[in-house]
C-alpha cells in the first residue's frame, strides 16, 4: 500500500483474494495489531487439542492436508469442539507462523472452471488404490452424478474384476435412486479390450451389461485425467479427506 499499488494489483501479486487485501488495506497499523492479537486469542482456543493436530500432520509426513480431513476427524473423535473450522485454520497457521509446525512442500495444479452439465446427465467412475496404516489394501470405487457432484464410494480387499463392477455399479444406481443418462469411464482393462480407429471394444461381461441396461457410454482418450477430472477430485477426496487421518485394520 505504501509503495502505492491499489487492491488489485496487491491481490494479483500476492495472490490473495480481493476481500481480504480488501480488509487488511482498509486497516490502520493499531486496528491490525488489535485484529491480529483476537485472531491469536480466538485460535489458541485449540491449544487443547495441540499434540493431537501435530500427530496427525506426524503421522501423514508432514502433508499439506486439507483442513475440513482434520475438523472432521477431531470432531468425530472428540465430539463438539470449541472453534469451527476456520479457527482451527487460524491455530495451525499459528503453529507454523511458531515453527511449531513445518509442513513439506508438494507440486500445485491450476485449472479453469468448465459448464456444469445437466443434472443426471453422466455418472463418472474410477478406480483407487490405499495401504491403511495397519497395512491394509484398499482398492477404491468411486462414482460422481452430475451436475449435484453426489458421491458414491465402496471399498474392497482384491482387485477389481469386471463382475465387482457390475455389482458396484447396481449398488450405485439403487443408492442414488436411478441411472445417469451416460457413463464416463477410462480404458481400464477390466471394460475396454482396445480401441481400435476410435472404435470401443468392450470386454464381453461388460458390453453385456451395458446393452442391458441400455447406458450411453463416454470412453476418456488415454492418459487424459483432465476429462475426467470430476471424478479424480473424488479419488482424491476419498484418500486424503477420509482414509489419510483414519487407520483402518480390515474391511469390516
Amino acid at each position: 500500500k505504501k509503495a502505492g499499488k491499489n487492491k488489485k494489483q496487491i491481490a494479483q501479486e500476492l495472490g490473495l483474494d480481493p476481500a481480504t487485501v480488501k480488509k487488511y488495506y482498509s486497516m490502520s497499523d493499531v486496528q491490525y495489531l488489535s485484529y491480529r492479537q483476537k485472531l491469536l486469542e480466538r485460535t489458541k482456543r485449540y491449544s487443547c487439542f495441540k499434540n493431537e493436530i501435530l500427530e496427525i500432520y506426524y503421522l501423514n509426513d508432514h502433508k499439506v492436508l486439507n483442513m475440513a480431513a482434520v475438523y472432521d476427524y477431531l470432531e468425530e473423535k472428540y465430539g463438539s469442539l470449541c472453534g469451527n473450522e476456520q479457527t482451527l485454520r487460524n491455530y495451525i497457521h499459528y503453529l507454523k507462523n511458531t515453527g511449531e509446525l513445518k509442513l513439506s512442500k508438494g507440486d500445485f495444479r491450476l485449472f479453469r472452471k468448465v459448464e456444469p452439465l445437466a443434472y443426471g446427465k453422466q455418472l463418472q467412475i474410477d478406480f483407487g488404490e490405499y495401504l491403511t496404516k495397519s497395512n491394509l489394501k484398499l482398492y477404491i470405487f468411486a462414482a460422481v452424478l452430475s451436475a449435484s457432484r453426489y458421491k458414491y464410494i465402496s471399498f474392497q480387499e482384491n482387485p477389481f474384476t469386471t463382475l465387482d463392477l457390475i455389482d458396484h455399479l447396481n449398488d450405485c444406481f439403487d443408492y442414488i435412486g436411478g441411472m445417469p443418462e451416460e457413463l464416463v469411464i477410462d480404458q481400464d482393462s477390466i471394460m475396454v479390450v482396445s480401441e481400435n480407429a476410435g472404435d470401443i471394444i468392450y470386454t464381453e461381461k461388460f458390453l453385456s451389461f451395458i446393452e442391458e441396461m441400455e447406458l450411453k457410454m463416454f470412453v476418456c482418450r488415454k492418459a487424459d485425467p483432465q476429462s475426467k477430472g470430476k471424478i479424480e477430485n473424488v479419488i482424491k477426496y476419498v484418500k486424503n479427506n477420509f482414509l489419510t487421518v483414519r487407520d483402518f485394520s480390515n474391511l469390516e
